[in-house]
């Protein structure tokens, strides 16, 4: 379970990380990757334009895109938050 959380603000530090993580995860303007008990992050936003199209050139294979989050207790937390959530719609 991820304990901390580490920014770092250069590409190439993350790039580091990145490279040891079995995926990315991006949560725009974020992209996380796990090490060990520790999630590092960037904020691509603070980023060139140049340095963010290398980083995703580099981590193509690799990231994952997140399109909602959902906090659940259990997986029967989750589906009737989902089935609540398909209901509302």
């Amino acid at each position: 379970m991820v304990q901390e959380f580490i920014e770092v603000e250069d590409a190439g530090t993350f790039r580091l990380v990145a490279e040891q993580a079995p995926f990315i995860i991006r949560r725009d303007p974020y992209l996380f990757a796990q090490y060990f008990s520790s999630m590092i992050f960037i904020n691509i936003a603070k980023l060139e334009d140049r340095e963010v199209r290398r980083l995703f050139d580099l981590l193509r294979g690799k990231t994952i895109v997140v399109k909602s989050l959902v906090k659940a207790s259990s997986i029967s937390d989750f589906l009737e938050k989902i089935e609540g959530a398909g209901k509302q719609s």
